[in-house]
């Protein structure tokens, strides 16, 4: 028995909707793939920033945090910059200052050794 092939005709709007839907699935997938790299500069930065002020990783999100807010900057990319210093690239004026404010100044709770080891870190890295 052969099929009908009116049959067929009624089996496209089917294929449209699985084509549609591939698309949407890729679009997702593109941002799934966005979001994970975005949060692994964000944890990267973390990171960093524990290591070099001798913070906690709930510290150190809160100064991480805090930089946008007081350079205009947005977050991804002082996480971003951030990690590039970690690997020895130079970390702007404007982001080093304000992370070295922000230590200092105690907007996170942290010994005053560990704003002074920071201090010290950054005169470090700004040296080389």
């Amino acid at each position: 028995m052969k099929p009908d092939p009116s049959e067929r005709c009624d089996e496209l709007p089917d294929l449209e909707a699985a084509a549609t839907r591939v698309e949407e699935l890729e679009e997702t997938v593109g941002q799934l793939k966005q979001a994970i790299t975005s949060h692994a500069d964000l944890d990267q930065a973390i990171g960093v920033i524990v290591v070099v002020g001798t913070l906690t990783p709930a510290e150190a999100w809160d100064v991480l945090r805090e930089i946008p807010m007081h350079t205009n900057t947005r977050l991804h990319l002082v996480a971003g910059l951030i990690v590039a210093w970690g690997h020895g690239a130079d970390l702007p004026e404007e982001i080093r200052s304000e992370l070295d404010h922000l230590l200092r100044s105690g907007a996170v709770e942290s010994a005053p050794s560990r704003a002074d080891g920071f201090a010290k870190s950054l005169e470090f890295a700004s040296a080389d």
